[in-house]
């Protein structure tokens, strides 16, 4: 009884194997019926033996094609191919395709038709062209069977070819296994003189059978000149739009740079002691930065201290706000736009314009008033942005793109990874222009170095940064084989940023202006010995002082020249009376000296505005014959396939 037992349990653990082998979805057949005609097109018939057990085969099977392949010196070249038919057990089925990266996918079956499982055998054909390569010496079809991209094993693989007038090849060869591989587990069918093929061991998946055919020159046609120059235009066609239109908007930038862009010479510069043609501070920050910094909040600080000095405000300096307020001294002549603006703001004696959060919304709006009024009356005065010649550029390089994406040849991936070269491009342009900023007259040396040292930091970050995406996304990136048009729309966007920074220039007077501009930065940071040295200085005191901080604040140099001055009070020439110099018109609650009240809320007020305002809400390389050099997965045709 025991015996038996054993036998029954023998019978049923061999009966379950065997049922379990069966229930595995693989290609039993594969084979490919390949005809090369005199022009040099091919027709091929694939005939594919599946199992289908409904796993992964539900409805039928899929196969991808490529559309893009490398000729015998290594180029990417795009072939032609066009669908005949699909048929499923002799019958014609039903089929739809769609694109996928690189190439096109051949779906067998309809969505609502599922298949019993057993075995099926579909039949696809299809004609492509220019798969043939020429060498000097010789002709060849170098093609890629089954491709390597398969999801099921193949238990067996095959080929027959037939050439033009029945010709017979020159030398063959074959190549199986993964791709890349060079294994050789296939062999010629006897007698049938190097057209037939056969793979010696089943093929797992993602391996396939390739095959290799040299024959004489002119069985098939060579092609004509006009046909190889207009191919070079069409595989090349990204290329050339992306890096036609880089060069041409370059050359449009540079031209209009030259024409408009390029700042008028320098004068002599002459350090003076007084503000040039009596401008106001504001529009002193105006003319030297070429528009507003710091989004107009220095402006605006500038213009409230020289406002105080003045006597027709007074500032109170609290913890976490400022208090701007009317005196009862009456306006004398006519106030210059930005301070007239700030005036309207607090029109009667006792009015008072709060800065805090609670504010933010009105310190935003006065800011812009502030602004507008100073444009209005100043714009293209002193500094033309040339805002033409940039939005033409900037509507060249739409129309580049837009022809990129109308007529070039984009994958879906390259969509996907645009933003790597957008990234890039933004990255580099502000990287550059803060390394220039850092560099900018008037800042101190100590300045420059803390500011070159962050950028290091922030640049050797970001690259480190840059590189791991690089070598994470290559493999994407190389597979679209469309990288030159990811670097050209890096450099439309890169240049674009960089000529939006450079093309602006001053007028001639902004010029003569700026000059005279940096004369007074010059003497606001320049050591007190030599300051003294000066023919016709004015000695310092509280009164000189005043009248040139609200310009310093405008230019950067508040700290500089409070030093100076808190220097000078400590010094005994300057007398007890001196010493005791506290100004009418500023109220602090902070304790501490000059330095630390006067000079510190002049360095912070800016930021101290900015900081009330509400924040927005969120928005491969070479080839060669496939006899020396050759591998599984080369040549034409390839692809793969699998289930749905």
């Amino acid at each position: 009884m025991t015996t038996l037992l054993r036998l029954c349990s023998a019978f049923l653990l061999l009966f379950w194997m065997a049922c379990g082998a069966q229930a595995v979805e693989v290609i039993r057949d594969y084979h490919a019926d390949i005809t090369v005609f005199p022009d040099a097109s091919i027709r091929v018939t694939e005939t594919i033996t599946v199992n289908v057990e409904g796993d992964q085969i539900k409805r039928g099977i899929f196969r991808d094609f490529p559309l893009y392949a490398q000729d015998a010196r290594g180029f990417r070249k795009k072939v032609d191919f066009g669908l005949i038919s699909v048929e499923r057990d002799g019958r014609p089925e039903n089929f739809h395709t769609e694109n996928v990266t690189g190439g096109i996918r051949i779906y067998t079956g309809s969505e609502s038709i599922f298949l019993r499982p057993g075995e099926y055998v579909y039949t696809i054909t299809y004609w492509t062209g220019r798969q043939i390569r020429y060498f000097d010496d010789h002709d060849e079809l170098y093609w890629n069977v089954t491709g390597n991209g398969w999801e099921f094993p193949i238990d067996r693989a095959g080929a027959t070819v037939m050439l033009p007038d029945g010709a017979l090849p020159t030398r063959t060869t074959f190549y199986t296994g993964p791709m890349g591989s060079t294994a050789q587990n296939a062999r010629e069918i006897p007698g049938s003189n190097g057209l037939e093929f056969q793979t010696t061991q089943p093929l797992g998946p993602n391996e396939g059978l390739t095959i290799v055919l040299a024959f004489d020159k002119g069985l098939v046609a060579a092609p004509s000149s006009e046909e190889t120059t207009w191919w070079f235009i069409r595989d090349n066609l990204n290329t050339i739009i992306g890096f036609g239109g880089l060069a041409v908007i370059f050359l449009y930038y540079l031209r209009s740079w030259l024409v408009v862009g390029r700042d008028p010479p320098k004068g002599v510069m002459v350090p003076r002691w007084d503000p040039p043609e009596g401008l106001s501070p504001a529009l002193v920050n105006y003319i030297d930065n070429k528009g507003f910094s710091g989004a107009g909040w220095t402006a605006l600080s500038a213009s409230a201290l020289d406002l105080a000095v003045k006597g027709y405000v007074e500032l109170d300096d609290l913890d976490r706000s400022i208090t701007i307020r009317r005196t009862k001294k009456p306006v004398e002549g006519r106030l210059q736009a930005g301070e007239a603006a700030l005036m309207a703001e607090i029109p009667s004696s006792g009015d008072a314009l709060v800065i805090d959060k609670a504010n933010g919304k009105k310190v935003e709006a006065v800011g812009n008033r502030f602004r507008q009024a100073i444009e209005k009356e100043h714009r293209n005065k002193y500094y033309k942005g040339n805002a033409g010649y940039i939005s033409l550029g900037i509507g060249l390089s739409i129309a580049v793109v837009a022809s990129l994406f109308i007529f070039g040849d984009l994958s879906e991936d390259v969509y996907a990874l645009i933003f790597v070269p957008t990234f890039f491009s933004i990255f580099f342009g502000t990287f550059t222009i803060g390394l220039v900023n850092s560099f900018r007259r008037g800042r101190s040396l100590f300045s420059k170095i803390i500011t070159v040292v962050a950028l290091a930091l922030i640049g050797f970050v970001a690259l480190s940064t840059m590189a791991l995406m690089l070598i994470s996304m290559w493999m994407d990136l190389e597979a679209t084989h469309q990288i030159p048009v990811l670097i050209a729309f890096g450099g439309i966007l890169l240049v674009n940023l960089l000529f939006f920074y450079i093309m602006g220039a001053p007028t001639p007077l902004g010029r003569k202006l700026m000059d005279g501009i940096e004369g007074l930065r010059t003497y606001l940071t320049l050591a007190e010995k030599d300051r003294m040295n000066m023919a016709g200085a004015p000695k310092m005191s509280p009164s000189h002082f005043e009248k040139l901080l609200p310009y310093a604040v405008a230019l950067g140099v508040e700290k500089p020249w409070s030093e100076t001055f808190e220097t000078w009070l400590a010094s005994a020439a300057s007398g007890a009376a001196a010493a005791d110099y506290r100004p009418g018109w500023y109220h602090g609650s902070n304790p501490g000296g000059f330095g630390d009240r006067i000079g510190g809320f002049s360095s912070s007020m800016a930021s101290t505005i900015a900081s009330t305002i509400p924040t927005p809400p969120p928005s491969s390389s070479s080839s060669s014959s496939g006899f020396s050099g050759g591998f599984s997965g080369g040549g034409g045709g390839g692809g793969g396939g699998g289930g749905w």
